[in-house]
């Protein structure tokens, strides 16, 4: 599903950046609460964000990061693509454990005695800190993936002498975003399909196995002619599976005469 904020992003990506910095500035609201002596509305505010975020971590974090980043672990942390997600994910977990350890501390009487502590402020202080680190870190992820600007393809030089046969049509598919584009594409039979990969790692591989690319980086490029009519669902087999899963695209080929 399409998000709502016009950067190509998902759904999903778009909900979790709002609920992240919405949740960030709740923190700043409970801490004014608290200065101000409202310990109670502070608790619940405070309460409130950590559960939510456990829920979104649940439902859409964890997800994403085991489907898109922890594929390319190690390898990949080389890339900013990669490593920023992958930071963001480390420290966000940190601070959901110290978040949910502050509460318990603070709002029950659940923990033993021996893992308590009294004062409060310093705790809490590192807390919002943390907190705001990861939104940072967060934003800077939402950017990378799907407003930052990936690599320009080389421009071919001029002069090159015109061939004497006539070559294959080539239509071109960008690989971007986590997804293809476009997703679906008609062609007629000979023509050549030639995949080039803006930003991350990714793969083109075919459902039936008649076409697999190596692991592509950025700029990267493969290509694949379709000699044959016919209906060639492929995937990245980091981010999708067959049968249309999550990064998923189709080549319908149709005979040269149609």
């Amino acid at each position: 599903m399409n998000g709502f904020l016009g950067t190509g992003a998902t759904f999903r990506a778009d909900l979790n950046l709002v609920v992240q910095v919405s949740m960030g500035l709740a923190l700043l609201v409970g801490m004014l609460l608290a200065k101000r002596k409202q310990f109670r509305a502070h608790k619940y505010v405070q309460s409130s964000v950590m559960i939510l975020n456990l829920v979104m971590i649940l439902l859409i974090m964890a997800p994403s990061f085991h489907k898109q980043v922890q594929p390319q672990v190690p390898g990949g942390l080389r890339e900013a693509f990669y490593l920023v997600p992958y930071v963001h994910a480390a420290l966000g977990t940190i601070a959901e454990v110290l978040g949910l350890y502050i509460v318990l501390v603070a709002a029950t009487k659940i923990l033993p005695f021996q893992l308590r502590f009294k004062r409060y402020k310093p705790w809490m202080r590192t807390e919002l800190a943390l907190w705001w680190l990861v939104v940072l870190f967060g934003v800077s992820t939402y950017y990378i993936w799907y407003i930052g600007a990936g690599p320009k393809a080389p421009m071919s030089k001029p002069g090159a002498p015109a061939s004497s046969t006539v070559a294959p049509e080539k239509v071109s598919v960008k690989i971007t975003n986590f997804q293809f584009e476009p997703k679906e594409l008609t062609i007629k039979a000979g023509t050549i399909v030639e995949w080039t990969d803006e930003r991350g790692r990714h793969t083109v591989e075919a459902d039936d196995g008649s076409f697999k690319s190596d692991t592509l980086t950025a700029d990267g490029k493969f290509e694949h002619k379709f000699d044959t009519p016919g209906v060639y669902p492929y995937y990245c087999s980091f981010h999708g599976e067959k049968h249309g899963t999550d990064m998923a695209g189709v080549i319908t080929v149709k005979p040269r005469d149609q």
